[in-house]
């Protein structure tokens, strides 16, 4: 009992200290693909083009094209002055590396003077150091250096402006450790995305610059950086999926960041792919796996232990476990023959780890990932049997047993009054096991008319595969057509090798009789005949109250209408300022018909009778009141 008790806990300490691989790397088609970009977009009269450009160049060991060409612009630039633009001219000029010695000097002078200066913005900072450490200089100030970093973070200390500090403190050397302390800050911004991934707001560019500026901070300071390896093996798996980058500066920025990632002397995030295809077979039994930095390198020149640790199928039944993978002439591809263990046809989750001999401080010492892979089979066709029967199963359908691969001698014959019957089964070659496929279909075809439909094969409990077509209610689908019909099966699944579409039979069918053509025809005919027009119905009236209570209720409406009238008519009503005109005449009218439009309403018309009388009266009582209210309020002034 206290053995296994012990035995549980090594699994657990080891599953626990256990850390993520990469899941791709570099490829040699991918370099080639970036080159083919890089070629499409080199312009030779783009200065940041030619910049990133050449550094891509150079990352990809390829010459820079058209030197002769690059130099002759560069050198119409040395009268610029713009920060910017002397850090891409100073950066491309080094990497051209064939446009002879640049004017240091008138350079420097300028660049010192950024640098130096109180008002330069953070990325002007990053332009001034950068461009000096191209022209092999350091900044004539490098304490008021780090004095405008500090002050220019305490402003913004965003994700890029830490890049461009981190960049700028590596630039300086020692002097920049104050920045050092500043890279916890950075990584702590980084967005985590369906867990596998590290990146930061803006995309490729930003994430580049903070990550390889916190690379190259920590060498110059001789100083693991503040980041774990899962956090490391994020980044890389962020920057291997931005491999389509279609832009010199993008393709820059992954070239570079990469680069750093699988030379720096802290941390080294392992990639752990399969090589070749994911499918494993009888003729091709092996699984490949690849061990190696996100540049498809070798991890370490000690040997790598690879373990298949377990795999899964989808109803967790485990084929495999603890199997060693074998090595091959390339040092990073390790295989291991799945098929030793007679897997069942599907797909498998694989989990491995892998662990080097001898001990690597940049590398943990368990790296565990997980791969899907697929044992594929070859399908065979059993117990095919086709035959016809009448279409109300009054009698046993009469069935003929047809062999893979020939085709059923005798042709088939069905009217309207009979149906179609298939069954068949599908196994995998050398076995007795029912196979499932997720496309087992019937194709009739017409040579004569190029017309086909297709049937799905229904499997039942026991997954024999069935298909039983009524004629008659096909009829309408074939367009009422007789004739031969070619009937093909087609099988086709991603777990088998040998996908097939085998001619089984023809079949014959005779034309429909006329009175179910008729009645067809005239069912087609009802469901496109134009139906009956919908029309609006109102909602019928509510039983009105009795008399009585109607009155009554209208006597106490009116009751506060005629309070007001008996307290004018007792005040006096004074009508001798009413202005006798047009416009107070209708104002008056107006508002008069208003209130009887909706007495009419309440007796007896609908709402939308009643807005269409309201929109005509509104407009001349709104123009008239206007009118009225104008006057009024002129006369005083007169």
């Amino acid at each position: 009992m206290k053995g296994l008790v012990l035995f549980l806990c090594l699994a657990l300490a080891r599953v626990s200290l256990a850390l993520p691989a990469a899941s791709s790397y570099l490829s040699d088609n991918d370099r080639s693909r970036l080159r083919q970009v890089l070629d499409g977009a080199w312009d030779v009269t783009d200065l940041p083009t030619i910049h990133y450009g050449a550094l891509g160049y150079k990352l990809l060991g390829q010459a820079v094209p058209k030197p002769q060409e690059l130099c002759i612009f560069l050198g119409t630039k040395t009268g610029e002055t713009s920060p910017e633009v002397l850090f891409h001219l100073t950066n491309a000029w080094k990497a051209v590396g064939t446009c002879g010695s640049m004017p240091s000097t008138a350079f420097a002078k300028k660049l010192n003077e950024v640098a130096s200066s109180d008002a330069s913005p953070l990325s002007d900072l990053y332009f001034a150091v950068l461009g000096l450490k191209a022209l092999g200089q350091r900044p004539s100030d490098v304490p008021k250096v780090v004095k405008n970093i500090q002050g220019a973070l305490k402003k913004d200390d965003n994700a890029l402006s830490l890049g461009y500090a981190f960049h700028v403190a590596a630039a300086i050397g020692a002097e920049g450790r104050a920045i050092f302390d500043r890279i916890q800050d950075a990584i702590a911004q980084a967005d985590e995305v369906d867990g596998r991934f590290l990146q930061f707001e803006g995309g490729l560019s930003i994430t580049a610059l903070v990550v390889s500026g916190t690379f190259n901070l920590a060498a110059a300071q001789n100083k693991a950086p503040p980041i774990n390896h899962e956090q490391t093996t994020k980044f890389a798996n962020y920057f291997l999926s931005r491999r389509s980058v279609q832009t010199a500066k993008g393709i820059y920025s992954l070239l570079d960041v990469l680069t750093i990632l699988s030379s720096n002397k802290f941390l080294l995030p392992v990639a752990i792919s399969l090589e070749g295809t994911s499918a494993v077979s009888s003729s091709n039994p092996k699984v490949l796996l690849k061990v190696s930095d996100v540049l498809g390198k070798p991890i370490s020149s000690s040997a790598v232990a690879v373990i298949a640790e377990s795999a899964k199928g989808s109803e967790d039944v485990v084929i495999l476990s603890k199997k060693k993978f074998e090595t091959t002439q390339d040092k990073t591809v390790f295989a291991l023959n799945v098929f030793e263990e007679k897997p069942a046809p599907g797909q498998y989750s694989l989990t491995v780890s892998a662990t080097l001999n001898q001990a690597d401080s940049r590398i943990p010492s368990n790296i565990v990932t997980t791969v899907t892979i697929k044992a594929m089979c070859a399908v065979t066709i059993t117990s095919f049997e086709i035959g016809t029967a009448d279409a109300d199963q009054t009698t046993q359908p009469k069935m003929h047993k047809v062999t893979y691969p020939s085709k059923l001698p005798s042709v088939l014959e069905a009217d309207s009054q009979q149906k179609v019957v298939v069954r068949f089964q599908l196994v995998a070659a050398g076995t007795t096991k029912p196979l499932v496929v997720h496309q087992a279909f019937l194709r009739l075809w017409n040579e004569k008319s190029k017309q086909e439909i297709i049937f799905n094969a229904e499997r039942d409990a026991s997954k024999v595969y069935k298909f039983d077509m009524d004629v008659g209610a096909k009829d309408p689908d074939f367009g009422f057509l007789s004739g031969e019909f070619h009937v093909d099966l087609i099988v086709g699944d991603a777990i088998i090798v040998n996908p097939l579409m085998w001619h089984v039979a023809d079949l014959k069918l005779s034309p429909p009789s006329s009175e179910s053509k008729d009645t067809s025809a005239s069912n087609h005919a009802y469901l496109y005949k134009p139906k009956p027009e919908i029309k609006h119905m109102f909602r019928e009236p509510e039983k009105r109250p009795a008399a009585v209570v109607s009155n009554l209720f209208t006597a106490l409406v009116c009751l506060p209408l005629l309070i007001l009238l008996s307290l004018w008519a007792k005040l006096g009503i004074n009508i001798s300022n009413f202005p006798v005109s047009l416009s107070a005449v209708g104002f008056h009218l107006g508002l008069t018909s208003i209130f009887g439009l909706f007495v009419v309403f309440w007796l007896e018309l609908n709402m939308f009778t009643t807005v269409k009388y309201l929109l005509g009266l509104g407009a001349i009582t709104f123009l008239s009141g206007n009118k009225m209210l104008s006057q009024i309020a002129a006369r005083p002034k007169a």
